[in-house]
């Protein structure tokens, strides 16, 4: 059977754009190769977007770091094999050097699909897009605290000052979420993490909650220049006059992988 591919990359640094080139030559070989646009005139193939991608591919490459992980992850739901030649790359699979030797495992079908949640983002009832990692409310002037609200199935929880609020999935535990002081979850937890950012009150503690819960955040009046950010990428201004609302989405972030464990992960990118 023949696999249609999809290849996405970050089109800023030059050894990763290389390294594309050679993937796309190499999966040619193996079926269609759909290149995403942005590198696409690079490497001397024909472009395509994100949207023709979803709908075509059986397989989506990914390289770069996490960052490029989450800009495919905002608009693909087909499978994602990630190859790091970014940073720590945590949610990839594979490092750059082991990138052809992970393909042929791929294309010997020796692989499985990992599936983790996402989170579905409301915006007076207009939807956002979805977080693989979280969704952060944030002070958008450094040093200026915010006022907000945080319910739970429309129990408050919390009522605090902050520089914001991160809502975190169990992927996200071991980014943003992690550095505030939040748990590191495994992804095959049905949960949420509500992580205060700079919280000024001592009992203000992240919170695990289901994730069919609907969390929402109500920002109070005195609330200046304050931004909804979506796994870093996707932003918008919000005010004390909008309604906020985040719940798991019935999308999933889906990972090819070859066997190493979440646990493991952790050990050898997190503890090094």
């Amino acid at each position: 059977m023949t696999t249609n591919w999809g290849l996405v990359c970050n089109p800023g640094v030059k050894r990763t754009v290389s390294l594309a080139k050679d993937v796309a030559e190499f999966l040619q070989q193996h079926g269609t190769v759909l290149v995403e646009k942005s590198i696409a005139s690079e490497i001397q193939q024909t472009a395509a977007s994100f949207k023709e991608i979803n709908k075509s591919a059986d397989i989506v490459v990914t390289i770069g770091g996490d960052g490029t992980i989450l800009m495919a992850m905002s608009e693909i739901d087909k499978p994602i094999f990630a190859i790091n030649s970014g940073g720590i790359g945590f949610l990839s699979e594979v490092e750059s050097k082991y990138a052809f030797e992970g393909l042929k495992q791929i294309i010997a079908g020796k692989y499985n699909v990992e599936e983790r949640a996402k989170l579905k983002i409301m915006l007076d009832g207009k939807r956002l897009p979805d977080a693989t990692n979280e969704v952060t409310i944030q002070t958008a002037r450094i040093a200026k605290i915010l006022y907000l609200k945080i319910f739970v199935d429309e129990e408050l929880i919390e009522s605090m000052g902050a520089d914001g609020v991160i809502i975190a999935t169990p992927t996200g535990s071991t980014s943003y979420s992690l550095s505030v002081g939040g748990p590191i979850m495994d992804p095959t937890v049905d949960a949420m993490i509500i992580a205060p950012l700079a919280a000024f009150k001592l009992s203000a503690r992240p919170w695990i909650v289901p994730l069919d819960c609907n969390v929402s955040v109500h920002l109070l009046p005195k609330c200046k220049e304050t931004n909804l950010v979506i796994d870093g990428r996707f932003q918008t201004p919000v005010t004390q006059e909008n309604s906020i609302s985040i719940t798991g989405s019935e999308k999933k972030a889906r990972f090819i992988r070859f066997g190493e464990s979440f646990y493991q992960m952790v050990r050898l990118k997190l503890m090094r």
